[in-house]
């Protein structure tokens, strides 16, 4: 669904004297809420508590929340963050910014059944593996604590005291720099339950340096773009970017000028680097799927010189051209666009899309490259961002793809994101496009759900009102009568005082309690195993392919459509036949029954798949000459729901053959299940 940008309010600063631009969100801008407990602990038992904390950032804003819970009969939550489990079950704990209502943040939590009378701890006992106490700067030591008595909860909260020293996390510990640490486990609840372990770390071992770095040329850009993989690469710039620390690894970004170089996995603890500051480094090329990098960093050191930057922009360019890009790869790069569309994932990356100087170009957020309070900001921005908005940007040029790879544009902060401030009426047309009902109501659903409001649109209302008694839409019951009737629904959107309508006419399909002659069956439940990829016959992809199917046994042609293990259990059954929309009629999907007989009624399951986008269509084909003409049938189906629902269609006299056909550029996958071919 398309969605509403609603604005920040930011403010743009000039450029500096190193040639970048800097933009700050404005004063009092909440972007986003990060939720954490002890060790990430997200499984509790019955009665047991669970300290959380929020942080509301930017830190410069009021960090007052208020906690609520999604389930109060599985657990409940105080003011302060402590979560004490009531009974077995998934719950979200939720927190809500006091300044701002409308920024909030869910973690949630599992509750297991305790089975068990919960036995107090007595003692914990810290071991350390090989009895190792000692260790270098860049290894580790790993840590195990028993809890006594034996039944007694074993789960402890690990601490250091002093984290500039060494850190811990479920009992590994690494160390950050020369000195000595003391390493407390605690009981989980009971404070005054612990133990300690004294850990000492000498200065870590040299680097292997295997060339003449001091000695060798800095690489030109188009050098590190051309070289072959293991080729040395002598580099300089200022760090623009670094993403966050994983496993004593850093990925980070330098520029000099134009030029501008991505350095993947450099150990941490042997070079540490810093944003805004400059360094002469020498690694090894790495071309991953469009993406060139700097492996195996075994020198890197910091220098005194001011290098500027400047961050190239696009905006006259085609971003989506390998070819124009190629010499702003891991730069810095700033433009204007029109946003087209986006849908936002709260954990992993993804994609949204903008049309920049006529060009559709993607832009790509990945929360491996960012904090979680940016990451945030940015789904904050885009999940309620609207087709056609105008918005200026500024990211980290890149390549990704297999193959040809798609140039794309790394978005790295909230701030980077500037969107134009739209007016009530142009807010609810907007919204209007993405408001979608079902265009036919089945004859097996005895109600239809019609939205009153939109998410992340809490300042927008819906009202409904209906040309027939068929829907109801106070109650949104569905009667049917003894024929196909076309109902006339008005949905009005309000804002403020402004008013925009919507009409949409939707099929009520007749009652049909008719017994029919069911001739053919493909239950996906038994119709094939799942095989490498959870594919069967028809993997790898979406070629066209003819399997013998059903009951009875008859060819049926797949084009654009695979048979494949559902991803969950919120379709019927293991398999579906995964149905996928192209951009012309001949790339769609195409589901086709390839045996002669006197069909006139055909029903089928159709759901969204996973999270792709609603509002697929589905139409059906029939030959009544054994394939050699086509004709279309006049009702088309809209599916919507992310579970399965059942629609039946029915022809004239004489079909022989029967397709069902997804709608070119109506969507992205469906899945598809249950057909029957009767008369």
């Amino acid at each position: 669904m398309k969605k509403l940008l609603m604005i920040f309010s930011l403010l743009m600063v000039t450029f500096l004297t190193t040639g970048c631009i800097y933009i700050a969100p404005g004063v009092g801008t909440i972007q986003g809420i990060v939720i954490s407990s002890q060790d990430n602990v997200r499984t509790i038992k019955e009665k047991e508590t669970l300290q959380l904390t929020a942080k509301v950032y930017p830190e410069t804003s009021d960090q007052n929340v208020h906690w609520s819970t999604s389930e109060k009969e599985v657990a409940v939550v105080d003011q302060n963050g402590l979560v004490t489990a009531i009974s077995k079950g998934y719950v979200n704990i939720v927190a809500t910014s006091i300044a701002d209502a409308t920024i909030k943040q869910s973690f949630t939590i599992i509750v297991e059944e305790n089975l068990e009378e919960m036995i107090n701890p007595e003692s914990i006992k810290i071991t350390a593996k090989d009895d190792k106490t000692t260790c270098k700067v860049g290894e580790t030591i790993s840590l195990s604590a028993v809890v006594s008595p034996n039944d007694a909860n074993q789960s402890v909260v690990w601490s250091s005291s002093d984290p500039t020293v060494a850190t811990v996390a479920r009992g590994v510990v690494t160390p950050l720099k020369e000195g000595t640490v003391v390493i407390t486990a605690n009981a989980r609840g009971f404070e005054n339950v612990k133990d300690t372990i004294t850990l000492t770390f000498e200065k870590g071992d040299a680097p292997v340096v295997s060339k003449d770095w001091e000695s060798m040329d800095y690489a030109t850009h188009q050098y590190y773009m051309d070289a072959e993989d293991a080729t040395p690469l002598k580099v300089k710039g200022v760090v623009t970017h670094i993403s966050p620390a994983k496993d004593n690894q850093v990925n980070y970004v330098i520029q000099n000028g134009t030029d501008g170089y991505y350095i993947y996995a450099q150990n941490s603890l042997l070079f540490p680097v810093e944003l805004g500051k400059t360094y002469e480094l020498g690694g090894f090329k790495k071309y991953y799927s469009g993406l060139n990098e700097i492996v195996d960093v075994e020198y890197c050191i910091a220098l005194e010189e001011n290098i500027s930057y400047t961050v190239n922009n696009i905006s006259s360019l085609n971003p989506s051209s390998l070819d124009e890009m190629s010499k702003y790869h891991s730069s810095l790069v700033s433009g204007k666009a029109s946003f087209i569309s986006g849908a936002v994932s709260d954990t992993k990356a993804y994609s949204f899309h903008a049309n920049v100087n006529g060009h559709e170009t993607t832009l790509r957020v990945d929360p491996s490259y960012m904090s979680e309070a940016e990451f945030a900001g940015i789904n904050k921005l885009i999940s309620t961002a609207i087709e056609g908005t105008e918005f200026e940007f500024t990211g980290i040029m890149s390549a990704f793809g297999y193959g040809t790879p798609t140039p794309q544009i790394q978005i790295v902060k909230a701030s980077d994101l500037v969107f134009a401030e739209l007016s009530d009426e142009d807010v609810l047309i907007a919204v209007s496009k993405a408001l979608e009902i079902p265009n036919s109501v089945s004859f097996a659903a005895n109600s239809i759900t019609l939205p009153t409001s939109l998410s992340n649109f809490e300042d927008i209302t819906i009202t409904w009102s209906s040309n027939s008694e068929l829907i109801n839409v106070t109650t949104g019951v569905v009667n049917h009568s003894t024929e196909n009737m076309t109902v006339v629904l008005t949905a009005t959107l309000s804002k403020g005082t402004t008013n925009y309508e919507v009409v949409f006419e939707v099929v009520v399909q007749a009652a049909d309690n008719k017994e029919y002659e069911v001739l053919a069956t493909l239950d996906l439940e038994d119709a094939a195993d799942a095989n490498q990829f959870g594919n069967s016959e028809t993997k790898p992809g979406y070629a066209e392919a003819k399997v013998e199917l059903g009951t009875p046994k008859a060819t049926w042609l797949m084009r654009n459509a695979l048979i494949a293990a559902t991803s969950s259990d919120k379709y019927e059954g293991k398999m579906a036949i995964r149905a996928q929309a192209g951009q012309t009629a001949a790339e769609t999907a195409r589901i086709e029954i390839q045996k002669d007989d006197e069909y006139n009624v055909v029903e089928f399951a159709a759901a969204i798949y996973g999270k792709d986008a609603s509002g697929i269509q589905i139409k059906i084909e029939y030959s009544l000459d054994s394939g050699t003409t086509w004709l279309v049938s006049e009702e088309i189906v809209t599916v919507t729901s992310s579970t399965l629902e059942i629609y039946r269609i029915k022809l004239p006299e004489g079909v022989k053959r029967i397709a069902i056909v997804v709608v070119e550029n109506t969507g992205r996958r469906v899945n598809i299940d249950n057909i029957k071919l009767m008369k």
